[in-house]
């Protein structure tokens, strides 16, 4: 059985003062996907990890959009080799929750046009930022 080194960013705004990286060590004897070895590190190795695991079998919900090896991809579908070494990060552009969760916000539709609602505040997509007088 090989071992897969797993980097994962960590981040618990309650407890931490700043971002850390954390090693794990999987065993595995064949390929998983990035979601399935999250939740093998949580199950087996360290239920503290913080992850969105909704698995919808589609790859379209992009719940699990995640940073692998330094892309944006979809844990649910991203496979990773026995032996192998991956980095995983938050999804970049969006604000960290906690770990590898982060707001992607909520796009609403309107007659005026779309806004997402991030962390409370309503913004128009593709407005200019506002001056700070």
């Amino acid at each position: 059985m090989a071992t897969t080194k797993v980097k994962v960013f960590r981040y618990n705004p309650d407890t931490d003062a700043a971002p850390y990286y954390q090693d794990y060590e999987v065993p595995m004897e064949e390929d998983l996907t990035v979601l399935f070895i999250l939740k093998k590190i949580y199950s087996d190795i360290d239920s503290t990890l913080a992850f969105r695991e909704n698995l919808c079998y589609k790859g379209g919900c992009l719940q699990c959009l995640m940073t692998i090896d330094g892309k944006t991809a979809k844990a649910c579908s991203t496979p990773v080799k026995p032996g192998a070494s991956v980095l995983v990060e938050p999804a970049f552009g969006s604000p960290v929750v906690r770990d590898l969760v982060v707001d992607f916000g909520t796009t609403v539709a309107t007659p005026a046009g779309a806004f997402t609602l991030s962390r409370g505040v309503m913004v128009k997509k593709g407005a200019p930022p506002e001056d700070e007088h």
